[in-house]
């Protein structure tokens, strides 16, 4: 039964069939007394609890405007739900016919499709940190990965020209070649299996320069541009300006763009890797910022920000970016036919790209596919919504819920998966599940409240919404 309120009383509307075939609208009152009406007639039957029955002229004068407005509103409520469970008999008829019957592949293989096209690790990124000996290369590398001093990848001395040769970094990732040299003349010379690959194709070259312009850097410089796909140009150790008026360092950075011929560059410091420093030495680091952010909008760009961002130091702004922006694609998704073939994929697409920030390693399909049921068990309801909607004609208010349910799941989902391994547990042991269950719940619970408190407006116009501070609100 339909529930509905009709000047200040709450009835219930329902069809049923008669003995004839005839199709009735029930209305059902609070105190339980049903008027059964046929459509088209102005007769209705007022049926008693006790069972007593009595005929009503829904025309007479007196009680016209009354019935006329309850049983149009009675009407409406219990055609909706009509439709709504043709629907879901249509919908539940499709399942038999398309999943029940063995062919569960047809679902599969569509995520299939989708996932696939979201995740792709055969990429490779290659880097070369080019510059003087002592220009401090190693420390921006140190720098850039956003490392202390106690996991730099890159030593750092107080003696001139620590790495005086080709320094090939060792970042435990097959995909991402880091080297720090005096000048790809050096690279060349090495001539090692890992050089020629590397020399191939460049993805970054960053050439470090210090002091006052220098026309000789020029070589190393062009060398760069003609041999990388995006080059950066780095003033290091700008705080040797520090004690000298503002404009000086303005100054140094005007002549090297016009000696380089560049149109930015960045000065930097990058203070403090030294292991000779004392222990409570704090690092000066400046400008470095600006420089990753350029660094990641091109790696974004050839989709290959996730292989750097792993061997960063500090994790949570990346993993919180995966997060934003998966639940970013699911509220969308949920507008769109078939929605749960692109979720689903989305969502595990996130949940790979998790575990190799984390990791390094690339994560099975099988073994995410193993991982959903883990969260379908938690939120049996609202998942076979979305599922169920996928196949009905959108309704608009459908997709609001629809939007809701895949953004709170999701991130949910995702937020509980980021936990684990932010833990450094290992996501695919059994013993993995019971915490994966209760972070979910709990991130369920704060998700609702964050929605709750953004208020409907905000989903129903999903562009406006900032999934960031969904995400931001769980972290």
């Amino acid at each position: 039964m339909a529930n509905f309120s009709y000047r200040n009383r709450n009835y219930n509307a329902s069809f049923s069939i008669n003995a004839n075939g005839q199709k009735i609208l029930v209305i059902t009152n609070p105190d339980r007394v049903e008027l059964h009406v046929k459509n088209g007639e102005h007769i209705a039957i007022r049926k008693e609890l006790n069972g007593n029955k009595r005929e009503i002229d829904l025309k007479e004068p007196q009680q016209k405007d009354f019935y006329d407005g309850l049983i149009r509103e009675a009407r409406k409520v219990a055609e909706k739900e009509e439709s709504d469970r043709n629907a879901k008999d249509a919908f539940n008829q499709r399942v038999d016919e398309e999943y029940r019957n063995n062919d569960e592949s047809v679902f599969n293989q569509q995520v299939d499709r989708e996932y696939e096209a979201q995740v792709d690790f055969n990429k490779t990124l290659n880097i070369a940190v080019v510059g003087n000996v002592s220009s401090g290369k190693s420390s921006l590398i140190n720098a850039i990965l956003m490392r202390h001093r106690n996991n730099a990848v890159a030593d750092v001395g107080a003696t001139s020209g620590v790495t005086t040769e080709l320094n090939i970094l060792r970042l435990n990732d097959e995909r991402v070649r880091l080297i720090d040299s005096p000048g790809l003349g050096d690279i060349r010379k090495e001539n090692s299996a890992v050089t020629k690959e590397f020399l191939k194709h460049i993805d970054i070259g960053i050439l470090v320069v210090t002091g006052s312009a220098d026309a000789s850097q020029k070589q190393y410089f062009d060398d760069l541009r003609a041999n990388c796909t995006r080059v950066f140009l780095v003033l290091n150790k700008c705080d040797q300006w520090d004690n000298y008026k503002s404009q000086a360092l303005e100054d140094v950075k005007e002549q090297w763009k016009q000696c380089l011929g560049v149109d930015k560059i960045y000065a930097v410091c990058a203070l403090g890797y030294d292991k000779q420093l004392p222990d409570n030495f704090s690092l000066d680091i400046r400008g470095v910022n600006e420089l990753r952010e350029d660094i990641e909008v091109f790696l974004e760009s050839e989709g290959k920000k996730l292989l750097l961002a792993r061997h960063m130091g500090d994790k949570k702004s990346y993993a919180q970016g995966i997060i934003v922006t998966a639940v970013t694609a699911v509220g969308v998704q949920a507008a769109l036919p078939g929605k749960a073939f692109f979720i689903t994929a989305t969502q595990m697409a996130a949940i790979t790209s998790l575990y190799y920030l984390y990791t390094g390693k690339v994560l099975s399909k099988g073994a995410v596919l193993a991982l959903l049921p883990v969260f379908a068990g938690q939120a049996v309801a609202t998942n076979v919504f979305l599922f169920f909607t996928s196949f009905i004609p959108p309704t608009g208010v459908v997709e609001i819920a629809a939007a809701i349910t895949a953004i709170s799941i999701t991130s949910a989902m995702l937020a509980a998966v980021n936990f684990v391994l932010s833990s450094g547990i290992e996501l695919t042991e059994k013993d993995t599940t019971g915490i994966l269950k209760n972070k979910f719940n709990e991130y369920r619970n704060r998700v609702g409240t964050i929605l709750k408190r953004l208020g409907m407006t905000d989903i129903r116009n999903l562009g406006s919404l900032n999934f960031k501070d969904i995400i931001d609100g769980l972290f």
